[in-house]
């Protein structure tokens, strides 16, 4: 059909909208000639031009339906614009009942604290970093930072109950047009280019896709947050598009929830099978949720239970990677009820079976009944680049002690070593001859540069046989882009030897005297991370797998996964001291944008550090006690009978 035209001065009238187009509640498709035509309940403010779609077509099977590419955001009057809080249901007694459990994890019946109410808070969908979000917080009376305050359960069922963070403008209107119209609307608003868009009267408006603006008249100003997020997803689903973020199903979800679970669905299936769209199960896209879940307060629970246990993370200066790693206690890269219920536990975070199994179903996206990196940290992660990610407190808990890996012996067994055997183990500093390239600084935009190496050693993995093995402690500083070895200063490492054993026979106990007094690390947790410009760098803090061991040195890396275990060991805590007498900066980011952070020589070994900012290291250093000693110097092994016993594990 021809397109209808109409008058633009028709915009500056409200009464003239029915005229030329209609509510999106009205917008529905009918596939065959004895159905019913099928349509959804939309906010009263989402309309579509007559000429995109006309109601009588409803009345027609079967129509090709174009693609929604335009919107004109248009308000009659500026000055008539009233800013009132959108309307939702009420609690029923069972939400309540499911939002006091939430609330109440780890004893909060007393209140949520300051920092606690802002993770809730951001669960729930409030934008706290632009003004209705600071405006929501502030009406919290005497709740921050600095105050002992707490927000009571009745505090914020009221203030959830009332909305008042949901706040739409009365007045405006966004319209879906045909690309005729928007092509005109376009020349309309560049006609009347830095005056008055309609001659004596104040009306705005602005044309935009679903995803950026395109252009505006003059003195035009955008919606709030939820209103105009809320615009955009609905008519991406009416476009049955299905690629939403978590936030747009969320307002998505309260937009439609006058409309029953199964009546969305239908409505979006048939109208999709109007369209050229791939058909696809809807269960298996990110609108699965707006499809099952009722309204808004079924996910209350799930979303304050998630904001609390992200603020219990932030508090500890735990990343999603951290606590997810502390959490998988078999190392398969997967969680399950167990270990999520037992990592939150030993948090501090006591839950509700039911809450913790909804949080897996929730976050399970691929339904193999675990919980992978990816998924746990779209659901309780936290931004490491944001504002709040200075302020985070130092992560200092000791972690769920880890199975060790097993290089020699039976999983899971007792492995006796002899005195005289330890009696025999030499240690001693050796310098490093080769290094791989891991990490530079080209690509960065830093003002200096900066490398870092991997030491090349001959590893136990490499000869089991021999009685001697060179081990990685971490990583090394190159000067510039030049690698180690060719400045004039040594890099320095250990090297054990078991004097019992000889060069041919090799040693059968070396393997865990190493695994008792030179273990893996129990993990790695992201100290900071540059990922602006080509090349990404991520730095890691080994933790050790008990306070009876130290790291002497940190990892680098060009990838989010955290490096393998195995890449370098700790020390007995037996065999070191305290020091910050070697410290010296070898490279930052200033020049950079993102996160800052710097790479520090730490210790006479050459080995490097890690610190998110351009500050020293505050973090305990340490050196060795001697560069050449036997390990029954510093170890009592009076104490310790006449075997040394420890427990090997699976890999």
């Amino acid at each position: 059909e021809s397109p209808t035209p109409w008058p633009v001065r028709a915009l500056g009238n409200v009464q003239n909208y029915e005229k030329m187009f209609f509510p999106c509640t009205r917008f529905s498709v009918k596939n065959y000639v004895f159905s019913n035509s099928l349509n959804n309940q939309f906010p009263d403010y989402l309309w579509m031009s007559k000429n995109y779609y006309h109601p009588s077509w409803s009345m027609k099977t079967h129509r090709r339906l174009k693609n929604i590419i335009v919107l004109m955001d248009v308000a009659p009057s500026k000055s008539m614009l009233r800013e009132v809080v959108d309307p939702g249901k009420a609690f029923t007694k069972s939400q309540e009942k499911s939002l006091r459990k939430a609330f109440d994890v780890s004893g909060s019946s007393g209140g949520l604290k300051f920092n606690e109410l802002k993770e809730v808070l951001k669960a729930v969908d409030v934008n706290l970093d632009d003004e209705e979000g600071k405006r929501f917080i502030s009406s919290f009376q005497g709740v921050s930072a600095s105050s002992n305050k707490v927000v009571t359960f009745d505090e914020l069922k009221m203030m959830l109950s009332k909305r008042t963070y949901y706040r739409v403008e009365q007045g405006r209107f966004y319209v879906a047009l045909s690309l005729f119209e928007a092509e005109c609307m376009r020349a309309a608003i560049h006609l009347q280019a830095g005056q008055p868009f309609l001659e004596q009267k104040d009306t705005i408006v602005a044309l935009r896709t679903t995803s950026l603006a395109i252009d505006s008249s003059m003195n035009y100003n955008p919606a709030g947050t939820f209103q105009d997020t809320t615009a955009t997803s609905c008519f991406r689903y009416i476009d049955n598009q299905d690629n939403f973020q978590p936030n747009e199903i969320d307002v998505l979800l309260r937009a439609l929830q006058d409309n029953e679970c199964k009546r969305r669905k239908k409505f979006f299936v048939e109208v999709r099978s109007n369209r050229r769209r791939k058909e696809k199960n809807p269960a298996h896209t990110t609108l699965a949720k707006v499809f099952v879940t009722a309204d808004e307060h079924y996910q209350l629970q799930y979303k304050i239970a998630t904001g609390k246990v992200r603020a219990l993370l932030k508090s500890q200066g735990m990343y999603a990677r951290d606590a997810f790693a502390a959490f998988d206690f078999d190392r398969d890269g997967l969680l399950n009820f167990e270990e999520l219920r037992g990592g939150l536990e030993w948090m501090g975070l006591k839950m509700n079976p039911l809450l913790v199994k909804e949080i897996i179903t929730t976050l399970d996206v691929d339904k193999d009944g675990y919980i992978n990196l990816k998924e746990f940290k779209e659901g309780v992660g936290w931004d490491e680049e944001s504002e709040d990610a200075e302020n985070v407190g130092t992560f200092t808990g000791v972690p769920v002690m880890p199975r060790m890996i097993n290089l020699g012996g039976a999983e899971g067994v007792a492995v006796n070593i002899p005195k005289e055997v330890l009696a025999a183990i030499k240690i001693k500093v050796k310098k490093v001859a080769k290094f791989n390239s891991v990490w530079n600084s080209q690509g960065t935009m830093s003002r200096t540069k900066g490398s870092l190496w991997d030491p090349v050693t001959d590893g136990i993995e490499r000869a089991l046989r021999q009685n001697k093995s060179m081990m990685s402690l971490g990583q090394y500083a190159g000067t510039g882009y030049d690698n180690p070895s060719r400045d004039a200063r040594d890099r320095l490492t250990i090297e054990v030897t078991d004097t019992k054993g000889n060069w041919v026979g090799g040693s059968s106990w070396l393997p865990h005297v190493m695994n008792k007094y030179m273990p893996y690390p129990a993990r790695f947790r992201l100290v900071w991370s540059h990922t602006h410009g080509s090349n990404p760098f991520y730095a890691w803090e080994p933790v050790p797998p008990s306070d009876q061991f130290v790291a002497l040195g940190m990892i680098g890396t060009t990838k989010e996964e955290p490096p393998k275990i195995t890449c370098m060991r700790c020390v007995s805590r037996d065999l070191v001291f305290e020091s910050k007498a070697h410290v010296q900066r070898v490279w930052n980011t200033q020049g950079t944008s993102g996160k800052q952070g710097s790479i520090w020589n730490i210790n006479k070994f050459g080995l490097v550090g890690f610190v998110g900012g351009h500050d020293p290291p505050r973090q305990t250093l340490y050196e060795l006690k001697s560069t050449r000693f036997y390990l029954k110097e510093y170890v009592n092994l009076n104490n310790i009978g006449d075997t040394s016993t420890y427990t090997s594990a699976k890999k």
